[in-house]
């Protein structure tokens, strides 16, 4: 699954290069952490959005989970709720589940939607946020921390069916329920973890198998003890994009990296020298500041956790993922982008990564500046 940023064509050359113009024609910076999509610190209160609900000072989130009532395994994209047997989250009191909402998850926007964007008739937020998809149910269990009883939501299915409100089969939930407890919970696969844009949106859908799923096990011993940065040029047809992924894995306190693209090359929304977007978790506030200026693109991520990063590590399998994505008007602008440098970090510490293009075959190992 490829995440998709949505992008939209300007009217003329002269808007692209007119940076106090705040057309709504230009795309705009944008920084995802753990695939969480921030906004900057001064567009926090911007009217219009519905943003995605999470527990401030906890690790979880509720959520809604599902069995897909046909018995097949869907793509991403075919996951009408009518073919699902499962209860909204607090319907009746229970807690039906919950997912940690600090693993590190991927980021889409459905049916090239904007994120954030609002269905003009009903005012819902249409967007989906944050997931995880795996077909053969390993990757998925990381990011559940309480998985509801399967033969619970077989049964709440058939009081619906008996209450008239559930349409589907009391003869396919019986023949189910029938095979009881145990063999239910083993023979789950849980196949899709997603963030869908509403209060409370997380939902959780899985198929039931003729086989016992096994268990998903990693050794957090294997994860790298490295800061790695992958800059690449994605082709799209309206603007140029990079997208700068950074994955901390190590206590490095900082990074900073420059992309030193000429500053009229540089697309922006909103005319901006320096803007700052936080990342809130529990304690701890992560700090990204964006620099466009005579130097190119800077990118400094700063007050970054030692504490966090093992946390990561031990429950996940990797570290902090930040993905920063700039926007450009020139379309072969390799040379700049291969001069690509990470400047410094806080501790001293492994950095590696690469410099890559659609456009080009070559790949480039970044450059890193010594202190």
């Amino acid at each position: 699954m490829m995440s998709v940023a949505l992008l939209v064509g300007c009217d003329s050359s002269e808007t692209v290069n007119n940076f106090t113009t705040n057309s709504e024609n230009l795309p705009s910076t944008e920084i995802f952490v753990q695939g969480q999509h921030l906004l900057p610190n001064d567009l926090q209160t911007r009217a219009g959005l519905a943003w995605p609900y999470h527990n401030e000072n906890e690790d979880w989130e509720t959520a809604r989970f599902s069995i897909r009532a046909d018995g097949t395994l869907p793509g991403y994209i075919d996951q009408s709720s009518a073919l699902y047997y499962g209860r909204s989250p607090g319907k009746d009191g229970q807690n039906r589940g919950r997912v940690y909402r600090l693993y590190p998850y991927g980021h889409y926007n459905d049916r090239d939607l904007d994120y954030y964007q609002r269905d003009k008739k009903t005012g819902s937020n249409i967007g989906l946020f944050r997931y995880v998809y795996d077909p053969t149910g390993m990757k998925t269990q990381l990011p559940l921390l309480e998985v509801p009883s399967v033969l619970n939501i077989l049964a709440d299915e058939k009081t619906d069916i008996e209450n008239g409100t559930s349409r589907a089969s009391l003869d396919a939930v019986n023949a189910l329920m029938e095979k009881g407890e145990e063999y239910l919970n083993s023979h789950v696969l849980w196949y899709v973890v997603k963030e869908v844009g509403m209060r409370y949106g997380w939902h959780v859908n899985g198929i039931i198998t003729d086989y016992e799923v096994p268990r998903y096990e990693f050794s957090a011993d294997h994860v790298p003890d490295n800061v790695e940065v992958d800059i690449h040029q994605q082709e799209h047809t309206d603007w140029n994009e990079i997208k700068t992924s950074i994955h901390i894995r190590t206590d490095c306190e900082s990074v900073s990296i420059n992309i030193p693209l000429k500053y009229e090359d540089i697309v922006e929304q909103d005319d901006f020298a320096i803007r700052v977007f936080d990342f809130d978790y529990s304690e701890y506030t992560i700090t990204h500041t964006i620099t466009h200026d005579e130097n190119g693109i800077t990118i400094a991520i700063t007050n970054i956790p030692a504490e966090l990063i093992a946390k990561l590590k031990q429950n996940f399998g990797d570290g902090l993922t930040v993905e920063i994505h700039s926007y450009c008007t020139k379309s072969d602008f390799w040379e700049e982008l291969a001069k690509s440098t990470v400047l410094k970090t806080g501790k001293p510490c492994t950095v590696n990564g690469q410099i890559s293009s659609a456009f080009h075959d070559e790949v480039l190992p970044i450059y890193i500046k010594q202190p």
